[in-house]
């Protein structure tokens, strides 16, 4: 549990760092390599910038990451320890941008790949988070009895 609790963390604090150091090194130049690039951007809505400036986003928000919560609670009493780490994920990925929404109103962006939105750590968190779910709840692995 421990270990979980230091991912969970790690994810919180990695993200929040870098998203206010791509707020103090990107609020004047933007980089760029090929595709890839630092861009300081923000968003004041949900996923991709939709339905930014509406009152719901961040209650929204406490909702959806008490879900994953819950199910991360769930899933270590069923000692489903892949899928555990994957709702761990996301929902550090949750947490880190729920900080920016309360503290700043918006959320930090700065990754940025040719073709696709700007996006964070706590972004990446939730995607690769996601996909790890996914893969938990199609190929789940064997179930321990404790007989």
């Amino acid at each position: 549990m421990k270990g979980m609790l230091a991912i969970l963390a790690g994810v919180i604090v990695i993200d929040q760092v870098t998203k206010a150091t791509a707020r103090v090194l990107l609020a004047s130049q933007s980089w760029y390599a090929g595709p890839v690039g630092l861009v300081l951007a923000t968003n004041s809505g949900v996923a991709f910038g939709l339905f930014g400036g509406s009152w719901w986003v961040i209650p929204l928000n406490v909702v959806l990451g008490a879900v994953v919560a819950s199910a991360f609670v769930s899933a270590l009493r069923h000692k489903e320890s892949c899928l555990a780490r994957g709702l761990l994920l996301v929902l550090g990925g949750f947490v880190g941008n729920l900080v920016d929404r309360i503290c700043f109103g918006k959320v930090t962006d700065f990754l940025w790949i040719r073709g696709w939105s700007v996006f964070n750590i706590a972004d990446c968190s939730v995607v690769a988070g996601s996909i790890i779910v996914g893969l938990a709840l199609l190929f789940p692995g064997p179930t321990k009895s404790h007989g």
